[in-house]
């Protein structure tokens, strides 16, 4: 008969629990819709104001800054990011700076995002305030 410590249970059961998804409570249906979304972007409402496609759009990012970048091939529509840490958990609340501009749209200034869910590479950051919401991978970092 096989015979198994609890210590080797516990290990076990904590091994599987950090490799589950990490998400937070979901408060609106906007939010909702949001982290259901997979692409990396800006949405607003429940709905994509822009989403990266790698055969259209261009990527860079700064490790040193925490910066994240995406922007269309002829730099109409950008999505600039800086954060104040790299969250490791959802549910945290960071500090940063954004600059998104499109033909007819401008958001910037926002401060104060939450880390509403972290999947392998990829965080979701959500703003309650106005209902938008970015996916950045940090896979790059």
């Amino acid at each position: 008969m096989w015979k198994i410590s609890t210590a080797a249970i516990f290990a076990a059961l904590l091994m599987l629990s950090s490799c589950r998804e990490n998400i937070i409570e979901v408060d609106s249906l906007e939010k909702e819709l949001f982290l259901k979304e997979e692409t990396e972007g800006i949405y607003r409402n429940g709905n994509a104001l822009f989403k990266y496609d790698g055969l259209r759009h261009q990527r860079a990012t700064n490790p040193d800054r925490l910066q994240f970048r995406i922007q269309t091939d002829g730099q109409d529509t950008c999505l600039n990011i800086i954060l104040e840490a790299l969250p490791r958990n959802a549910g945290i609340h960071i500090t940063t700076s954004i600059d998104y501009r499109s033909p007819g749209e401008l958001i910037s200034n926002m401060s104060h995002l939450e880390c509403s869910r972290i999947s392998g590479n990829m965080i979701w950051l959500w703003s309650s305030d106005n209902l938008t919401g970015i996916i950045i991978d940090t896979g790059s970092l």
